[in-house]
């Protein structure tokens, strides 16, 4: 086996010791103190097996001082250490935030913190009075049915947790609401008493109408106080969106089928308020129909006609009435047909129609038409056909 060379152990030897602390520490107090070294020290030359132990044992001064260096940056004070007694935090939270009349109001009582909060008892009141069937282990939610617009809860929840912490909270409502109502530019009947309807191209205005109370009050919260969000086909008006602007007005894009969605949240500056409500449009195609008419008043009478049967001799009146067009009957372009053949309407009403037929003997039938359309927009167009049989 090769002896190691002294100067392989002298330079391994200075290499190891001068990582130690312990090295570090002594050159710093020679070049303090600027002591000199004896000539005496300087002959005193470890052997080689010498220099072999030194190596060992800086080897493991360098590794345990190192090691208990960093062990103790990792402490901590006593005074720095968590508290793992820490009591639980109570938040309630309510959906929705505000409630409407004859609605259903959810609460729910959250526990956090370290504390294991399972297997707590939880017991609820409106306007002070228990809830006992509602109470009980575990039962962190409270249903509520509402009543009437400007009805005031307080709900309060109280919590025994299974470590002995006892805590208490309260949420304050009054039902509130609003209407949304909206209109059509298109035209019906003056004796039509059902929803005028919007079809392609018709203006369409919604009018919000609140009644919101600042929660746990009576007092009314003003229109220009609220804050009016408007979404229309999922798609947020933000330029038609803000405090007060409780309306809103587009013009129907869309075709025959379609529906046009209008979400609406109102909601306090603080957040203290918010109520949702959503409403269909439906747009529909423009119609015709053609009823009896008195030549007299020129009123019309009965429901729509489609198939008559009449003896001769007669005289039929008939009036053409339009719904849903974007333009009134005089501003409509009328035409009429009896048996596929255009006859002349006559006077500044062409939307009326007389048939005068002879005491003849023959039986026949015949089909009259009446067709309405929009100069404006070949889209709106509607026809109504009525079969007459006569004897």
């Amino acid at each position: 086996m090769k002896r190691p060379n002294k100067n392989e152990f002298s330079d391994a030897y200075e290499a190891i010791l001068a990582w130690s602390p312990a090295k570090r520490e002594q050159n710093e107090l020679h070049r303090t103190m600027s002591l000199p070294v004896d000539d005496e020290c300087r002959r005193r030359r470890p052997s080689a097996r010498g220099k072999l132990y030194f190596c060992l044992v800086g080897a493991f001064t360098i590794f345990f001082s190192s090691f208990f260096t960093a062990s103790a940056q990792f402490g901590l004070p006593a005074n720095q250490l968590p508290n793992l007694n820490m009591r639980p935090i109570l938040t309630m939270t309510a959906e929705p935030t505000t409630p409407s009349p004859n609605s259903i109001l959810n609460i729910t009582a959250n526990l956090y913190g370290i504390t294991t909060v399972n297997n707590s008892n939880f017991t609820w009141f409106v306007n002070d009075i228990k809830q006992k069937d509602s109470s009980g282990l575990n039962k962190n939610t409270f249903l509520l049915r509402t009543g009437n617009i400007g009805t005031i809860y307080k709900i309060t929840v109280n919590i025994a947790t299974p470590g002995g912490d006892s805590l208490s909270d309260s949420m304050l409502f009054t039902v509130s609401d609003f209407d949304l109502t909206w209109s059509a530019s298109s035209r019906a009947p003056a004796s039509y008493k059902g929803k005028i309807l919007p079809t392609k191209n018709s203006a369409v205005k919604i009018m919000a109408l609140p009644t919101v109370y600042r929660p746990g009050t009576k007092v009314l919260v003003r229109t220009d106080n609220l804050i009016f969000n408007w979404t229309v086909d999922d798609k947020f008006q933000s330029a038609k969106s803000g405090a007060g602007k409780s309306s809103l007005a587009f013009t129907i894009p869309d075709f025959v089928g379609a529906n046009k969605s209008v979400l609406l949240n109102i909601k306090t500056v603080d957040g203290a308020v918010s109520l949702n409500k959503s409403v269909e449009i439906p747009v529909v195609r423009p119609q015709t129909v053609i009823r009896w008419v008195d030549p007299k008043t020129e009123a019309p009478y009965g429901g729509a006609l489609k198939n008559l049967s009449v003896k001769l001799p007669v005289s039929l009146n008939f009036i053409a009435q339009n719904y849903f067009f974007n333009a009134p009957p005089d501003g409509l372009r009328w035409q009429w047909f009896v048996n596929g053949e255009e006859a002349a309407a006559a006077g500044a009403k062409p939307w009326l129609a007389s048939l005068n037929f002879p005491d003849i003997k023959t039986v026949f039938s015949i089909q009259i038409k009446a067709e309405a359309k929009n100069p404006d927009s070949d889209l709106e167009t509607a026809q109504a056909t009525v079969n007459i049989n006569i004897k």
